[in-house]
């Protein structure tokens, strides 16, 4: 991992804990959480008050266990792995099914995002081409359950590499300002939403509606660049 990799990774990791950690009421699921529900459904819960909420909702989520598609070391399958089953479409019509999701890990987001948004080559070496939201969301969605938009929006908005090409720096000022940072203009941002041109819109409302001049440029270059990323 590259040094603007570390310093994104450290960054990344600190606003995920205190986002998604256990102290937090978010539908995201930590290692703690994770660990213990792999203990309830290995028949290893103690039984309590407390125990018998949390066994009511993993019977709700119906979480299952299953195998990783990792080989260990005695050449048979690897560890346990959590999956959740989330209801999916073809994309044609309006049927749902169940398919099974991994469960993501709050501590292993940045891993799992990053896999899917950096392409590697046919041997594994990272090609450093970078995909866009849709495309990244997309990835994960089809391979894990418990990760939020926000997360990937969040990521996509410090990643080192795609600020170059866009010509801006994580906190969406250009690289040619040499004025502060504008906070105003990244806490304005909501990471839950998708970048479509709605949100786009409203952006724009926001715009307007600002009586400072520096952040009404700061919010246009911001939207420029999540249109960038809105197209691939």
């Amino acid at each position: 991992m590259e040094s603007s990799d570390r310093d994104m990774y450290r960054q990344f990791q600190d606003w995920c804990l205190r986002t998604y950690g256990d102290s937090g009421k978010t539908k995201t699921v930590t290692r703690k959480k994770y660990d213990r529900i792999v203990q309830l459904l290995n028949g290893s819960e103690s039984s309590s008050t407390d125990n018998a909420k949390f066994k009511f909702w993993v019977k709700s989520k119906g979480f299952q266990l299953g195998n990783s598609d990792e080989v260990n070391g005695a050449g048979g399958r690897g560890k346990q792995v959590l999956y959740v089953p989330v209801k999916t479409t073809d994309g044609v019509g309006v049927d749902e099914k169940l398919s099974l999701r991994r469960v993501a890990v709050v501590e292993d987001f940045f891993d799992i995002i990053y896999s899917m948004h950096v392409e590697t080559g046919p041997n594994g070496e990272q090609i450093r081409k970078h995909a866009g939201q849709k495309r990244t969301y997309k990835a994960i969605s089809e391979t894990y359950a418990f990760l939020p938009r926000e997360a990937v929006t969040r990521f996509l908005m410090s990643c080192s590499e795609c600020q170059k090409r866009m010509h801006l720096n994580p906190d969406g000022a250009d690289h040619k300002d040499n004025g502060k940072p504008p906070t105003l203009v990244t806490s304005m941002i909501d990471y839950n939403m998708p970048i479509t041109m709605a949100y786009m819109k409203h952006m724009k409302l926001q715009l307007l509606n600002s009586q400072q001049d520096e952040v009404k440029i700061q919010i246009f270059k911001v939207c420029s660049q999540l249109l960038l990323w809105a197209r691939y």
